[in-house]
């Protein structure tokens, strides 16, 4: 199979030009993103149902101890409680507190104005169409040279 360099040349330019676009910029936190990422995924999973360390690691894609480890991380912090089950003592829900809910209230609309200038601008099918495609580039991993 001959390999098109241009075409190679081309998605390599066309990333690094996505990596400076300001899609990353986000506002200075407190915390990392991770943080949030896991603070963001208990809000947004804590909507009617009870959520378990299992469940984020699940949503957000990563390994079970990452997850367990900024749960921890986040309980210290006073951002996240964990809650014992009343049926089985060894299932562990957790959830935010009230200093949780607000800092996600705080931070919200700031943080994710980058990614929403860049759905308002692509519109909502190729906003999908990207989605789609990012899910698909990161089933491949981390990729070693």
């Amino acid at each position: 199979m001959k390999k098109d360099y241009q075409t190679l040349q081309k998605l390599d330019r066309a990333l690094k030009i996505f990596r400076r676009s300001g899609v990353y910029s986000r506002i200075n936190t407190e915390l990392s993103d991770a943080d949030i990422m896991v603070l963001f995924c208990v809000a947004f999973c804590d909507m009617n149902q009870k959520v378990m360390i299992t469940d984020i690691a699940k949503r957000l894609k990563v390994t079970l101890p990452a997850v367990t480890h900024k749960v921890n991380e986040l309980v210290d912090k006073k951002y996240i409680e964990k809650i014992p089950s009343d049926k089985d003592l060894r299932v562990i829900y957790i959830r935010l507190t009230l200093e949780g809910k607000k800092y996600v209230e705080e931070i919200r609309d700031d943080y994710y104005r980058p990614i929403e200038t860049l759905s308002n601008h692509l519109g909502e099918e190729d906003t999908k169409t990207l989605l789609r495609l990012l899910d698909k580039v990161s089933e491949i991993g981390k990729i070693k040279t």
